[in-house]
């Protein structure tokens, strides 16, 4: 009986290590008219069951993104200019079937959407893509980076302790357009 008890819990946790971490998958950031657009996607946010499985029993699903812009100075500490936290919750209505998406930046609501279909809502989960999110002033866009993080909640410890997840910072230097050739 013991060792049935043992392989099976063996079984489960190497089911669990298979499946991939969510990370921060593509980031690229571009400077048009001293403001900055950022646009990143996160992958495998939605591989775990229990995300599904929660998502779908009505409890409201959060993956809050912290984007920040700053200088990168090597070899010295880096020179901080702005920071948002942007928050996409989506709750299950099980009376309509549909699916509803809060889309909050700073705590305030930028926009609410319903979905039908739990893949498009995971898209738009997802997806971020921001316009003039960042004023920079008069600082060279080439000396600038932004990076991005998302916190994600996985789970319960001890059945009332809630524990969050989060993925690695991905940073990616900030685009300008092309100069203008003079003539």
């Amino acid at each position: 009986m013991r060792p049935l008890v043992f392989s099976s819990l063996i079984f489960l946790l190497a089911g669990a290590a298979l499946a991939a971490d969510p990370s921060i998958d593509t980031l690229s950031a571009k400077s048009v008219n001293r403001q900055v657009s950022v646009r990143f996607t996160m992958a495998h946010a939605f591989d775990r069951e229990e995300t599904i499985k929660g998502l779908q029993s009505g409890v409201p699903t959060t993956l809050t993104y912290v984007v920040e812009i700053f200088r990168d100075r090597p070899r010295w500490f880096d020179e901080g200019i702005a920071r948002t936290r942007i928050e996409v919750i989506a709750t299950f209505n099980s009376l309509t079937r549909e699916y509803l998406l809060n889309y909050r930046r700073d705590h305030k609501l930028v926009r609410s959407e319903t979905f039908s279909d739990l893949a498009t809502l995971q898209k738009a989960m997802t997806t971020v893509d921001e316009p003039n999110l960042f004023d920079i002033g008069k600082r060279p866009p080439y000396k600038l980076k932004v990076r991005v993080k998302a916190d994600l909640m996985r789970g319960w410890l001890l059945y009332f302790i809630p524990w969050e997840f989060s993925t690695r910072w991905k940073a990616a230097r900030v685009a300008s357009p092309p100069e203008p050739a003079a003539r």
